[in-house]
């Protein structure tokens, strides 16, 4: 069993986030995962940084620490392109110590660049494609991908780890635990929900084969 600590972003600014992290590993945690937030949940909070600016700046000050996004929606806010070489990159400079959680998102933060925000049926078919499109792109080479939703033009990550980030699809009902089996490589929850384990293991899940703080969040 792993023990992580939870950096709460929208409770704190960047460098007391940054602190903490640092003080999870000298404690022992085995890994840290944080939200992938514009907003914070409430006002009263008062901060939300850009996630991925942290995690290099956690990566850089860690040696052991797994670190994880709890979770990014790549499809809204973000294109898939995008996280596809984020992730890439912090596999790099952690040194494998890297989890892409990722979801389908929520209002809260997907609204703000003014495109709407799908029905759950869309965030759903926006996510099968997000995760396909990463899949692609991590491949090697120049990939395109034309989706109901998403496309993708001529595009390279030219900077790939030997190991690829682990994926953890969050999930928190049927069709997301089927969409975590099928692409994922764990399975991401926020509380103990056995319905939801049966369906991602019934449905072929099995988690990833733990390695090193990089595979901490997967299920199995």
């Amino acid at each position: 069993m792993q023990i992580g600590y939870k950096l709460a972003t929208e409770g704190y600014g960047p460098k007391e986030i940054i602190r903490q992290a640092v003080r999870a590993e000298q404690v022992g945690f085995d890994f840290v995962e944080m939200s992938d937030h514009y907003h914070p949940w409430l006002e009263a909070q008062g901060h939300s940084a850009f996630t991925w600016s942290l995690l290099g700046s956690i990566a850089a000050r860690t040696t052991t620490l797994g670190l994880a996004t709890g979770v990014t929606c790549p499809t809204v806010r973000y294109h898939p392109a995008i996280i596809a070489q984020a992730a890439a990159t912090m596999a790099l400079i952690s040194d494998g110590r890297f989890t892409l959680g990722i979801g389908a998102g929520e209002r809260l933060n997907e609204h703000v660049v003014g495109q709407g925000f799908p029905s759950v049926r869309g965030r759903h078919e926006r996510l099968r494609e997000a995760l396909e499109i990463i899949r692609l792109l991590w491949r090697g080479g120049y990939q395109s991908y034309e989706g109901r939703h998403l496309q993708l033009e001529d595009a390279r990550v030219f900077d790939l780890p030997e190991a690829l980030p682990v994926i953890a699809v969050a999930a928190s009902g049927h069709d997301s635990a089927q969409l975590a089996a099928e692409l994922g490589d764990g399975l991401f929850a926020a509380a103990a929900a056995p319905a939801i384990v049966e369906r991602y293991r019934a449905a072929g899940g099995q988690g990833p084969p733990l390695r090193r703080g990089a595979d901490r969040l997967g299920e199995g």
